[in-house]
C-alpha cells in the first residue's frame, strides 16, 4: 500500500464536526487512492491493507496474517479472531507468551472492521491499534484509529478527511477505542474512565 509513512497519531477524544459538508464522499475520488481490489470482505480489506510491509506495524503483522490464511502455525503469543459474517478481524500479541523471560505484562491489539454506507456506493474501513500493560492502556506512536473510504465504482480505497466522518480531536486526554464486532457503533473509554459511543449514522459517526 502507498500511504501513511508511519502510524504516529494518538487518538484523542472524538467530537462531531457539523461545519463540514453533508456528503463526506462528494470529492472522494480526488483524494489519494490507497489500493484497488474487487468486492471486498473483511479478509480482502485486511490482506490488502497489510500488504504495505514497509510500514513497521503492518510489516510485523503481515507474516502472521499470511500464516493464518495458509492455516499454518502462528508464532507464540499471536492470535487472530476472524468474523467474516460481521466484518471484523482482531489481532492480538501477548508478549508474556512470546517472551516469557521478560514478563512485561504487555499486550498489543489491532482491530479491523468495515461498514456498508447507506448510499450503497461506499464502505468505510477502520484500523484501531491499542496496547495494554498489566491490563492498563498505554499509548505509543502506534496507537490510534484510522478510517478510510472504499468507492464501490472505482474499486479503490481512499484516504478521507476524518472530520467529514464526524471525527475530531481534543487535547484533554487520551481515548481507548473499541471497534464493533456486533452492531455498528464505536466504543470510547476516556481517560477519566467514562464511556461514550460514536454512533454509526450511515455515512459517518455521531458522538453520544
Amino acid at each position: 500500500m502507498l500511504f501513511l509513512t508511519s502510524v504516529t497519531m494518538i487518538l484523542m477524544a472524538i467530537i462531531p464536526n457539523v461545519a463540514k459538508a453533508q456528503d463526506p464522499f462528494k470529492n472522494l475520488t480526488k483524494n489519494e487512492a490507497v489500493c484497488t481490489f474487487k468486492v471486498p470482505d473483511i479478509v480482502d480489506f485486511v490482506t490488502v491493507y497489510l500488504s504495505d510491509t514497509e510500514d513497521e506495524l503492518r510489516g510485523s503483522i503481515a507474516p502472521e496474517w499470511q500464516k493464518y490464511l495458509k492455516n499454518e502455525k502462528l508464532s507464540k503469543g499471536v492470535t487472530f479472531t476472524v468474523d467474516k459474517k460481521n466484518g471484523y478481524v482482531r489481532y492480538e500479541m501477548d508478549f508474556d507468551i512470546a517472551y516469557p523471560e521478560d514478563k512485561t505484562g504487555e499486550k498489543s491489539c489491532v482491530e479491523f472492521c468495515y461498514w456498508n454506507c447507506a448510499d450503497g456506493l461506499h464502505k468505510l474501513f477502520a484500523e484501531n491499534v491499542h496496547l495494554t500493560q498489566k491490563g492498563k492502556p498505554i499509548f505509543t506512536e502506534f496507537s490510534g484509529l484510522y478510517i478510510y473510504a472504499y468507492d464501490n465504482a472505482t474499486q479503490k480505497l481512499y484516504m478521507i478527511d476524518q472530520d467529514l466522518l464526524g471525527l475530531g480531536e481534543e487535547t484533554h486526554g487520551m481515548v481507548t477505542v473499541g471497534l464493533p464486532r456486533q452492531g455498528k457503533d464505536i466504543d470510547l473509554t476516556l481517560s477519566d474512565g467514562s464511556k461514550k459511543k460514536l454512533a454509526w449514522n450511515g455515512k459517518g459517526f455521531t458522538l453520544k
